[in-house]
């Protein structure tokens, strides 16, 4: 059974809580955090009591976190220390997952990339720093995932080198066909089974037109062919999470947020066919 989740991304303009009553008003149960929110870090690492009051907000809204994003905590240069305090939170509120990207593979996207001697020198530093975060996973017990995003994660082929350069049943990957087509220009359906047996989560994210144009529409609207890769989720006896991470599209503003709850809905129900299409159940939280 899979996960059916949320990113408060899509409400990034607005508070947290407004976030999670979009969410909840969408019919989602689960969800995936860890960006900010109106300018507010989530959680606010300087603020012992944050861990508590995001407890609160998910109990009154129904809504189990099953992902908490933590790229900057975990990257090289940071402190094992401030990893750390990411795996307790994590470990607080009942997650199981936290979400990372790799290195970044430009100077300037899309048309000048980092020379390929220094993006090897960074690997190499990610690599290592993902053997000391691997130790700290392990300890609690909670996957470490990285997703594709250019560098060592851009395609299938390049997260399977870097997950086996680790070496750990600790890290593992998640896969984001929006981000493979944008960034690389290829087609998810034909990269992702190379990587399918090291997916912890998957991310419905959905994009249009070529390489590098800035358009995530609902998913659906795209040219992800999301019921081919759910079937091969399917095969792989993948277990979830799955989820939403855009919604915007083109939009050249915000999008208010009793728009964002809609496409959000538009975007759940289309979920559910596609997963129930692949042969794939959804798993209801308890009430």
């Amino acid at each position: 059974m899979v996960k059916l989740a949320c990113m408060t991304l899509p409400f990034a303009n607005y508070s947290l809580e407004r976030a999670l009553e979009g969410m909840a008003r969408a019919g989602y149960r689960y969800l995936s955090f860890g960006l900010p929110h109106a300018g507010m870090e989530v959680p606010d690492e300087s603020d012992p009591a944050s861990v508590e009051r995001l407890s609160r907000l998910f109990e009154q809204y129904r809504l189990e976190p099953v992902n908490l994003i933590s790229t900057n905590q975990l990257a090289p240069g940071q402190t094992l220390e401030r990893a750390r305090i990411r795996f307790e939170t994590a470990r607080a509120l009942g997650v199981k997952e936290l979400l990372s990207l790799g290195t970044w593979g430009y100077r300037q996207f899309p048309d000048v990339p980092v020379p390929e001697e220094e993006l090897a020198r960074l690997n190499e530093r990610f690599v290592s720093r993902f053997q000391e975060i691997a130790e700290l996973a392990e300890r609690y017990r909670i996957l470490v995932t990285i997703k594709p995003h250019t560098g060592n994660t851009a395609t299938a082929a390049h997260m399977k080198q870097t997950l086996e350069a680790i070496g750990s049943e600790y890290i593992q990957g998640s896969y984001d066909p929006g981000n493979v087509h944008y960034y690389e220009g290829i087609r998810a359906e034909e990269d992702m089974p190379l990587i399918a047996d090291r997916l912890q989560s998957f991310i419905v994210k959905d994009h249009r037109g070529a390489r590098s144009n800035l358009d995530f529409p609902i998913p659906g609207d795209g040219e992800v062919r999301f019921v081919e890769l759910f079937g091969q989720l399917k095969q792989s006896g993948f277990t979830g999470p799955v989820i939403v991470e855009r919604v915007d599209g083109t939009a050249d503003r915000p999008w208010l947020p009793e728009e964002v709850e809609e496409r959000l809905y538009q975007t759940r129900v289309r979920i559910e066919q596609w997963l129930k299409a692949a042969g794939l159940s959804i798993h209801s939280p308890e009430p």
